[in-house]
């Protein structure tokens, strides 16, 4: 279900809800209250896929290191011209 669905049902009164963080703006969802569940579920992962020779614009690798700070735009273009089936250094 989708979180603003689900900020829409709390904020109707219908029950509590539970989202991902990034989904809830203290700006934007004042007539909400949150609190931290982390400790009640496992770490999620986010995984990445470039196809191997693409050509990536600077946005692109804006966007990916905004989740995954390590992934600067050395590391992203070594994997990218690594062999496939090779961990480059980095990741």
């Amino acid at each position: 279900m989708d979180a603003d669905v689900i900020k829409t049902y709390v904020e109707l009164g219908i029950g509590v809800g539970v989202i991902a963080s990034v989904a809830f703006d203290e700006a934007r969802d004042q007539g909400l209250v949150a609190i931290d569940a982390r400790h009640l579920f496992a770490t999620n992962t986010t995984r990445v896929a470039i196809k191997r020779g693409s050509y990536l614009r600077g946005y692109v690798f804006d966007f990916i290191q905004t989740f995954a700070p390590t992934l600067t735009r050395a590391v992203i273009e070594t994997a990218l011209a690594s062999a496939p089936g090779a961990e480059p250094d980095g990741l």
